[in-house]
């Protein structure tokens, strides 16, 4: 069942009844987007936040030069959205891409606030998810300005061994703040 992923995801911070589940159901629409798709276009209301069930997205923002700098990649069982949009209805700054195939479910705001509103629970499950969203956030702030792109890798390879599987090269590149060639260097002298 195409649930039973967010299922399992809620369940890790609030637990979860049947008649829970349903209406989780009555709140998650499922989408289906072809690689390369956009689910949020930097410029727009980006009102809907994704649990992705299986594909792999990248969240970018278009640099002057013209580049993609990667800002995160998503993974089966994450959440994303533009928290700025999202949360404050404020223009999108950035994108979200498929970089593969993906399944997906997604919620919008207003739903959101009306799921908050069943009860405290709810709330409970949505400051958890936010705590967790920072944390990462922070961490990946501090990667970046502590680690090496060869430690970055490794943290990434160790951490998320599916993302170099299933991303191409150029986007896991921009990701930890190097050129591909590089990369390619770095990828070279790791013994794995």
């Amino acid at each position: 069942m195409k649930y039973s992923k967010l299922y399992d995801a809620i369940s890790s911070y609030i637990n979860l009844e049947e008649e829970e589940k349903k209406l989780i159901q009555s709140f998650f629409k499922y989408e289906y987007a072809e690689k390369g798709k956009s689910l949020i276009k930097e410029g727009e209301l980006a009102d809907k936040a994704y649990f992705i069930l299986s594909g792999y997205l990248k969240y970018f923002k278009i640099l002057e030069s013209g580049n993609e700098l990667i800002i995160h990649l998503y993974t089966p069982k994450s959440f994303a959205l533009s928290l700025k949009s999202f949360f404050l209805g404020a223009k999108a700054e950035e994108s979200l891409q498929a970089i593969t195939d993906c399944e997906y479910l997604w919620i919008t705001e207003k739903d959101l606030e009306n799921l908050y509103s069943v009860s405290y629970k709810w709330h409970s499950f949505g400051r958890k998810l936010l705590e967790d969203a920072l944390i990462e956030k922070e961490e990946r702030v501090i990667d970046q300005l502590t680690l090496t792109a060869q430690d970055k890798y490794k943290k990434l390879l160790r951490k998320q061994p599916d993302v170099i599987q299933n991303v191409p090269v150029k986007y896991i590149a921009s990701f930890i703040g190097v050129q591909p060639e590089s990369l390619s260097r770095i990828r070279s002298e790791i013994i794995i």
